[in-house]
């Protein structure tokens, strides 16, 4: 005689026929591992103490050469490009340049030298966004694997969007056909060799 739990085992059977069973398929998935977070501050620091060349010095180096000619630069709603992007093709220039002309490429095609600006200049937001823009253009460079410059090697920064040759002193022509063409920026400082308010950011063949 079968007992009353025994009785019972028939009910249950029937529920488990009819539950829906939990294959491994219908399991929760764990959430997928995370890779440790990229200090990105270090990264970019490691970046800029790399040496390009000797004669052209580190990432950093780039980066404040870029920085001391564009300081003043910063964008506008009419740029055809964000400055950081003209930024990169100006450190493209100059390691084109370094490349053709090494330790001379100041006799060829001068810039301004890597000086580090002051904490107090960095205390101004504008020249704060301007440094940390120069140091991104030339990590970019650095890392880059195209030229979007094709081979420039020459600078210049025009006051008017013409696109003619550049022709420095003792300006024999023909000049230089010009490469890329990037503006314009506002200027804030009127006092040096950029005598405007508007400014576009150019490169050239050597």
């Amino acid at each position: 005689m079968q007992t009353g739990l025994d009785d019972t085992s028939w009910w249950e059977d029937l529920v488990n026929a009819v539950k829906p069973q939990q294959t491994p398929a219908q399991l929760p998935t764990p959430p997928a591992l995370q890779p440790p977070a990229v200090n990105q501050s270090a990264w970019e620091k490691t970046v800029e103490q790399a040496k390009i060349t000797d004669s052209l010095g580190t990432v950093h180096d780039l980066g404040l050469r870029v920085f001391n000619e564009t300081q003043s630069f910063s964008d506008r709603p009419d740029s055809n490009e964000p400055i950081d992007l003209a930024r990169e093709k100006l450190a493209w220039s100059i390691m084109n340049a370094d490349k053709k002309w090494g330790f001379d490429r100041q006799k060829q095609a001068s810039t301004a030298s890597p000086i580090e600006p002051s904490v107090q200049m960095l205390n101004s937001p504008a020249a704060r966004d301007a440094y940390d823009s120069s140091m991104k253009a030339a990590r970019e460079a650095y890392l880059g694997w195209k030229d979007p410059t094709n081979g420039a090697g020459r600078i210049f920064f025009p006051t008017t969007p013409s696109q003619e040759n550049f022709s420095p002193p003792p300006h024999n022509p023909p000049g230089y056909r010009i490469k890329t063409h990037s503006g314009p920026y506002n200027n804030s400082y009127r006092k040096g060799d950029v005598p405007s308010n508007t400014v576009w950011i150019s490169t050239y063949e050597f």
